[in-house]
C-alpha cells in the first residue's frame, strides 16, 4: 500500500514532490556549502597573502586570480540560493496593484519567466564555456584552462531554473491541495 495514498495499493500522490523536494533540498544544500567553502576559502588565500606580503616580503602571483574565479563561482552559488529563499529583488509594484486573486497568477508568470531566462542562461553560457574550451586558453598566471574555470557558469542557471520549477511545482500542488479540501468539505 502507498504510503499516504488514499486508495490502498496505489502510490502516493505526493511520491513525485517527494522526490523534487529531495532533489531540491540536495541542490540548495550543496549550493549552500560551496558557497561556505569558497567564503572561506577566499579570506583564507586573501589573508594569508597580504600576511606573506607585509611581514615575509614575499607572496604568490596566483592567488588573486584564483580570488577572482572562486568570487564569480561563489556569486553564482549565492544568487541560486538567493532564487530558491525568494530574497531577490522584485518589482513588485503592479502585482500590489492587481485584486488579490490575481497573485497566484502573476507567481506563476514570474516562475515561468525565471525559468526561462535561466535556461537561456544556461545555454548561452554553455556555449561561452565551450567556446573557451575549443580556443584552448589558460589562464595567465595559472594556466588553468579558462573553460574549467568558469564551467560552474551553466550549472548555476539550470539550479536557479530548478528553484523556479520547483517554487511553480508548488503553486500547482497546493491548488490541487485546496481542491481537494474543497471536495472534502462539500461531501
Amino acid at each position: 500500500m502507498g504510503e499516504g495514498s488514499p486508495i490502498p495499493g496505489k502510490p502516493s500522490p505526493h511520491r513525485k514532490t517527494n522526490l523534487f523536494m529531495k532533489i531540491n533540498r540536495i541542490i540548495y544544500g550543496f549550493e549552500k556549502w560551496l558557497t561556505i567553502a569558497l567564503y572561506t576559502f577566499m579570506f583564507t588565500i586573501t589573508f594569508a597573502q597580504v600576511i606573506a606580503r607585509y611581514f615575509f616580503n614575499t607572496g604568490w602571483a596566483w592567488v588573486p586570480e584564483m580570488v577572482v574565479f572562486a568570487c564569480i563561482t561563489m556569486t553564482l552559488a549565492s544568487a541560486s540560493t538567493g532564487v530558491k529563499s525568494g530574497v531577490h529583488i522584485g518589482v513588485d509594484v503592479i502585482v500590489k496593484l492587481l485584486p488579490t486573486r490575481f497573485k497566484k497568477y502573476s507567481d506563476i508568470f514570474a516562475n515561468l519567466c525565471g525559468i526561462i531566462l535561466y535556461l537561456f542562461m544556461s545555454y548561452l553560457t554553455l556555449k561561452f564555456v565551450l567556446y573557451f574550451k575549443d580556443m584552448g586558453q589558460l589562464s595567465i598566471i595559472t594556466e588553468i584552462p579558462i573553460w574549467l574555470m568558469i564551467s560552474y557558469m551553466p550549472v548555476a542557471f539550470i539550479f536557479m531554473a530548478f528553484h523556479h520549477m520547483e517554487a511553480l511545482w508548488e503553486i500547482f500542488i497546493k491548488r490541487k491541495e485546496d481542491i481537494r479540501e474543497f471536495e472534502k468539505e462539500l461531501i
